[in-house]
């Protein structure tokens, strides 16, 4: 039986080496898990004020965040501002990981003032707007209202699909976005929670990889059968042989 040595490389790539065909698809395929479901990232992070001190008010230099797989809740207050006549604003920079895919905006809370708060979110590392822009066009990826009666629901197609924004449809791939939470009551302090999901997706070398796997896989079996077609004809001829001599 020939042996399997499956090396893995500083890339996450394996070379799979004097392997019979079978055997890198029972092994190599499972050696190359990690690196067809990306790099590992740490799990989902918990940001909340209370705790972690006051998000950014800076639409420049908003709080960091590197968010990690799974959920990853987001946690303020906002509503009485710290400058007169300007409401309190909330400004986040998240960071998804390579390999990985934001595909869930959760409104895990909402105690806001009236029916309804805002979150905005913008492609790069800060908000380039300031909170009172009057056009209703902006460079802003989307944004959405919510509420009590947004508790529960994933607001991302919502936020994809605002009107004058630039838009995107589906999940956001890895990248820095900035965030934008604001409340325009400034009577007292409100609350959200946010619960920003990622999920892992495959990385194109990890793809390769894993069709040339299955494609060796698939010669394997040709082979077998090549070889118990040519042993049945062989012993066929043999007892063919055998009878006519008696």
């Amino acid at each position: 039986m020939m042996s399997t040595t499956c090396v893995p490389s500083e890339s996450m790539f394996l070379l799979c080496r004097s392997a019979a065909p079978q055997a890198v698809l029972a092994v190599c395929l499972v050696a190359i898990t990690p690196a067809f479901f990306g790099a590992n990232a740490d799990a989902g992070v918990i940001f909340n004020e209370a705790f972690d001190g006051d998000m950014s008010d800076d639409r420049f230099a908003p709080t960091l965040l590197s968010l990690g797989q799974g959920l990853n809740t987001l946690t303020g207050t906002f509503g009485i501002s710290p400058t007169p006549d300007m409401p309190d604003l909330d400004y986040i920079t998240i960071t998804v990981p390579e390999g990985f895919v934001l595909d869930q905006f959760i409104v895990a809370g909402a105690n806001v003032g009236g029916a309804f708060s805002f979150v905005g979110i913008e492609a790069g590392t800060m908000v380039t707007i300031p909170w009172d822009w009057s056009s209703v066009n902006s460079p802003l990826l989307g944004w959405a209202h919510f509420g009590s009666g947004t508790v529960g629901l994933d607001i991302l197609p919502d936020l994809g699909n605002a009107p004058g924004a630039v838009g995107f449809d589906g999940a956001l791939g890895a990248g820095t976005y900035a965030l934008w939470i604001m409340e325009l009551n400034t009577s007292r302090d409100y609350s959200y929670a946010f619960d920003l999901h990622l999920t892992a997706v495959p990385t194109p070398g990890a793809v390769a990889l894993v069709s040339i796997a299955l494609a060796m896989g698939g010669l394997g079996r040709r082979r077998r059968r090549r070889r118990l077609f040519v042993f049945f004809a062989e012993s066929h001829g043999r007892l063919d042989q055998s009878v006519s001599q008696r």
